[in-house]
């Protein structure tokens, strides 16, 4: 038995890009859904952004010096930017995912009402 053969039996070649997109037209996303991958994209750029804006300081004069040498990108505030971005995004994004269960479950049993 060898295991190369076997990977070679068993590897698979990634999708192209036509199959991607009919995947993805598969799903419809209500308005919460969406508004979570926007707010996402949105808060991402924010991270990059608050990162630099508020820049770390990287060397100073002496010890207890209010002047700053050298700045660098706070990775810190971009990291926690993201974070958060990601906890609210995944929160919008499942009362979306919950709507929708519950949409269809009514459309469901609205073909046993009278």
């Amino acid at each position: 038995m060898d295991f190369f053969d076997e990977i070679s039996k068993a590897k698979k070649d990634l999708p192209k890009g036509k199959a991607v997109r009919d995947e993805f037209q598969k799903y419809r996303f209500n308005f919460y859904q969406i508004f979570a991958i926007v707010l996402f994209v949105v808060l991402f750029f924010l991270g990059i952004f608050l990162g630099n804006l508020f820049a770390t300081c990287k060397a100073s004069t002496y010890f207890y010096s209010d002047e700053c040498l050298v700045t660098e990108f706070n990775f810190a505030v971009m990291i926690m930017v993201w974070f958060i971005g990601a906890l609210i995004s995944l929160f919008i994004f499942a009362i979306g995912h919950i709507i929708e269960i519950l949409r269809n479950i009514d459309e469901k049993l609205s073909k046993f009402r009278l």
